[in-house]
């Protein structure tokens, strides 16, 4: 059974995150969304959703990721960031739907679509990954960098702070609030509209405005650190310690 449903809704193909609590990404996840991207292709606008009303996502599954080897891990990884890649890449327009918090992982892959339109209330977003010890990933960066800009992009992962949806709109990270009650509709209506325009047009100038982006994203994948940082003692106690937290609640 997949954790992502599918509901076609005219040229708009809605892909809603359905593994709760959390929405937390495994494996299985990432390869579900990625299957469910490659569905949608074709020229279709695509809405990220969520079927909590309260978060888009928590981020990576800890619980899990901190049982693996570093062959498995790596996996995980790769995989991951191929799913983020191919959200930033997809021809035509992705809206994020975000009822809620979005956190690290959770964030990253609502950075990758062309928009996110926020609900209203008490949802925040933040990338924690510098609290756990490690640093978001070179390649993920880049997704920010050109969503937001070098500073804000850079304040937001090295501090560890979430932000509320009106603070992340007046950095770029959020397009629009709508009342929560409105959120699905407003994001499918946008999307629509986006999928209006002529598509091999859209889809060019999208292609042009994110090719620096993605050479970067590129480069940086073949060099990154990032699972030496992971597995380093500071980083593995870090990790460990939060899970022991979050089993308690």
């Amino acid at each position: 059974m997949s954790l992502v449903r599918v509901d076609e809704r005219g040229a708009v193909s809605v892909l809603t995150l359905e593994r709760p609590p959390a929405n937390a990404f495994n494996l299985e996840l990432v390869e579900d969304l990625r299957q469910a991207l490659r569905l949608a292709g074709g020229g279709k606008a695509v809405v990220l959703a969520s079927s909590s009303a309260s978060l888009f996502s928590a981020g990576w599954d800890l619980k899990i990721l901190v049982t693996f080897d570093r062959a498995a891990m790596e996996i995980f990884f790769e995989a991951y960031c191929d799913l983020v890649r191919e959200i930033f890449v997809f021809g035509g327009p992705v809206i994020a739907a975000l009822p809620g918090h979005a956190i690290a992982g959770g964030l990253i892959v609502a950075a990758a679509a062309d928009e996110r339109i926020a609900a209203e209330g008490r949802g925040e977003l933040g990338l924690s990954e510098v609290l756990l010890g490690v640093p978001v990933p070179q390649c993920l960066l880049e997704v920010f960098r050109h969503a937001i800009g070098p500073r804000a992009m850079e304040r937001l992962a090295s501090t560890g702070e979430n932000v509320s949806a009106e603070k992340a709109r007046s950095i770029g990270l959020v397009d629009e609030i709508v009342p929560q009650g409105e959120l699905l509709s407003r994001s499918v209506a946008r999307a629509g509209k986006l999928a209006e325009l002529p598509q091999p047009a859209h889809a060019a100038i999208k292609r042009r405005s994110r090719a620096a982006a993605m050479a970067r994203f590129d480069q940086a994948r073949e060099r990154d650190p990032f699972l030496d940082v992971w597995f380093s003692k500071d980083a593995q106690e870090r990790i460990a310690a939060l899970v022991a937290r979050l089993s308690k609640k």
